[in-house]
C-alpha cells in the first residue's frame, strides 16, 4: 500500500464519519425541535359540594402541533364516566374524544381547555368517577407533516393538593 492509498482511505473514513455525524445531528435536531402535546384533567373550580373539571391539552414543545386529537377506547371511557352522568352529560364527555374535537393548530406554549364534567357529594353531580385513571393516546402532526403518537394516563383528581391537602391562604403578620 502506497502513500496515495493511505490518503484515499483516510479521506473515505473522514467522509463516512461526516455522513454519520450529519445523520445523527439531523435526527437529534428533529427530536428536540418538535411539538410535545400532553393531555390531563385539571380543576376548573372547587367548592364544598362539587368540583368541576376541565380536559387540558398543552403543547410544551417548541414547534406548533396540528391535527391534535385525543383517542380513548370506549370501554376505558366507561370507567371514567360516573353514575350520576345523564346521557347528555356522558355524550359531552365522549365528544372530547371524537373526530369533531380535533384541534387544527395548537401553538407551542399554548394550553387549551374544555369542560369535562364534575364530581360532587350529590349523585347528580357525579359525572366523573373521582380517582379513575384511563390510558389515552394523543396524536398530532408538526408543520412538516411528521406524525406523532403519545400514550399517557388521564386521571380524575385534584392536582392542587395531590397528596391530600393544601395550605390555606397565607396570612401576613
Amino acid at each position: 500500500m502506497n502513500a496515495d492509498d493511505i490518503r484515499t482511505l483516510i479521506s473515505v473514513a473522514a467522509l463516512v464519519a461526516s455522513a454519520i455525524s450529519l445523520y445523527f445531528t439531523r435526527r437529534f435536531w428533529l427530536q428536540s425541535n418538535r411539538p410535545v402535546v400532553t393531555a390531563f384533567v385539571d380543576e376548573h373550580s372547587s367548592g364544598n359540594m362539587a368540583t368541576a373539571f376541565n380536559l387540558v391539552l398543552s403543547n410544551t414543545g417548541n414547534r406548533p402541533a396540528v391535527n391534535v386529537r385525543v383517542h380513548v377506547d370506549s370501554k376505558m371511557l366507561r370507567k371514567l364516566i360516573g353514575e350520576g352522568a345523564t346521557p347528555k352529560m356522558a355524550a359531552e364527555i365522549e365528544r372530547c374524544f371524537s373526530p369533531a374535537a380535533m384541534i387544527a393548530l395548537l401553538r407551542n406554549g399554548e394550553e387549551l381547555t374544555t369542560a369535562f364534567g364534575s364530581y360532587g357529594v350529590e349523585r347528580s353531580s357525579q359525572h366523573l368517577n373521582y380517582g379513575a385513571e384511563i390510558s389515552v393516546a394523543v396524536t398530532y402532526d408538526d408543520l412538516d407533516k411528521r406524525s406523532y403518537k403519545a400514550y399517557m394516563p388521564l386521571k380524575v383528581f385534584a392536582r392542587n393538593g395531590f397528596g391530600g391537602a393544601i395550605w390555606g391562604e397565607r396570612v401576613s403578620n
